[in-house]
């Protein structure tokens, strides 16, 4: 099965001609080398969200974290996807239905932060609001690493620290990554209840 995913981007809005290389400040052309540096700047920026969050309390606040995180690599950081895009033949929401994707998860988040939850219901609550925004899919790149920080600035909210990639448990991310591919609510709110620990 292809992992790979697909994108509808017949005039190269993001990536260089002919070349799957994304359009990005630094200016890099080479696939790996772009993919390293990506992956040192935004560690840097999680790094400092880590101390410094972002309260979440829409999907605003979510562009929000995705230009904080990609800010040093593409001019198109913080705002929706222009394209479509499809992974292993499953298509994410249509960037056409966008407006009435933002006030579904707004809806959700809502609910989420003015409820008086327990660890169970926030797990709940929280896998549905990843699987969501897993299928929304807003950005054309680093949809993961955003949603991951939106969904532990969440928790933090409720008075809890989530940790979805932790470096020394592999195990975690693989069932995350699992249930947001297969669009598992189950075992998201499993690893994510498994994983919730209080401030």
């Amino acid at each position: 099965m292809n992992n790979n995913y697909n994108y509808i981007d017949n005039e190269n809005l993001y990536t260089y001609p002919n070349s799957k290389v994304l359009k990005n400040i630094p200016a890099i052309d080479d696939l790996e080398k772009l993919h390293l540096t990506e992956h040192l700047f935004v560690s840097n920026r999680i790094a400092e969200l880590a101390e410094k969050p972002i309260l979440v309390n829409s999907m605003d606040s979510i562009k929000d974290i995705h230009k904080y995180l990609f800010q040093d690599m593409y001019t198109w950081a913080g705002e929706y996807r222009k394209v479509n895009i499809s992974k292993q033949g499953y298509p994410f929401m249509a960037f056409q239905s966008f407006p009435q994707g933002q006030q579904y998860i707004n809806g959700l988040i809502q609910e989420f932060l003015s409820g008086n939850l327990s660890k169970i219901e926030i797990s709940k609550q929280l896998a549905t609001i990843l699987d969501d925004l897993n299928h929304m899919h807003p950005f054309r790149e680093g949809n993961g690493r955003g949603q991951r920080e939106a969904i532990r600035c969440l928790a933090l909210e409720k008075g809890y620290v989530l940790e979805l990639n932790p470096a020394d448990k592999e195990e975690v991310y693989k069932a995350y990554m699992d249930g947001v591919i297969h669009s598992n609510l189950e075992l998201l709110e499993k690893v994510i209840f498994e994983n919730l620990a209080p401030l």
